[in-house]
């Protein structure tokens, strides 16, 4: 699988685009990753082979950056969580 599955014809996220994403999740009130738990999840996501263009997962589609933010989610690789 070498496809990402929520692609759309802009493949490309701006960091405005991740920024409004991360305020998004820190508005609904879901646990935020404190900054160890999400700059490790970060550094797992960077080493991955799923990652492309450093800010996409190809197993489910998110940006890493936003997904790690929420303290309940866990990695969606096809092996298993790296998380």
């Amino acid at each position: 699988m070498n496809k990402c599955i929520k692609c759309t014809d802009n493949i490309y996220v701006t960091e405005k685009e991740i920024e409004e994403g991360m305020r998004k999740v820190i508005e609904s009130g879901v646990p935020i990753a404190d900054k160890s738990l999400y700059l490790e999840r970060l550094k797992t996501c960077n080493s991955c082979e799923r990652l492309v263009f450093g800010t996409t997962c190809m197993s489910c589609g998110c940006i890493v950056k936003i997904r790690a933010l929420n303290a309940l989610r866990i990695c969606p690789h096809e092996s298993g969580s790296k998380w």
